[in-house]
């Protein structure tokens, strides 16, 4: 099953059933694959992450038990946490 986006412009009670759905599905032994920007959604519904930059992998194999949201977005973006810090601080928007 591919799913690019699926919980884009759902409501709290739709993204929930949606979430459902996928972890049901991967249960029952079907793979699933789960495309979104929204990583806490991920994170709920994958046994694995691959992560994508630029049309490039720069991540595979990830184990979402085994690592954390904030180790995610630092190899999405490319960026370390002083990176993201100083552009915040300087009012600009983290760039990776």
């Amino acid at each position: 099953i591919i799913l690019d986006e699926p919980t884009n412009n759902l409501g709290v009670a739709e993204t929930q059933g949606v979430l459902s759905f996928v972890r049901n599905a991967r249960d029952s032994g079907h793979s699933c694959i789960f495309i979104a920007h929204n990583i806490h959604h991920v994170f709920q519904v994958v046994d694995r992450i691959v992560v994508m930059r630029r049309g490039k992998v720069v991540a595979d194999d990830i184990d979402p038990k085994q690592t954390t949201v904030a180790d995610v977005e630092r190899i999405i973006t490319g960026m370390s946490d002083k990176d993201i810090r100083d552009a915040l601080a300087a009012g600009t928007q983290p760039q990776g």
